[in-house]
């Protein structure tokens, strides 16, 4: 699984590689809580509070992933268009 496998970038992909390994971290937060929250029903007490917190913790981290890539999508397209009105005015 690669997240945000559609976006590419020249010039910062240092910044869509640490998006890419904050959404994967979510992901694994977000799985561990469930985990937890199905231990609940196994009669251990920790999988409830866990789920009240990890739960929100993982949903944040994926959506500052998902804010980092809007960030790198955006500057890639900006990159593009800037460089195909260059080579227009060129001509």
């Amino acid at each position: 699984m690669k997240p945000y496998k559609n976006i590419q970038s020249r010039h910062l992909g240092f910044l869509l590689l640490i998006a890419r390994a904050t959404a994967i971290i979510g992901l694994l937060v977000f799985i561990f809580s469930i985990v937890m929250f199905c231990l609940t029903f196994m009669g251990k007490s920790i999988g409830a509070m866990s789920l009240v917190t990890f739960l929100p913790m993982s949903m944040g981290i994926i959506f500052f992933s998902g804010l980092l890539a809007v960030l790198v999508a955006w500057e890639e397209g900006y990159r593009l268009r800037t460089e195909h009105m260059i080579s227009n005015a060129k001509i």
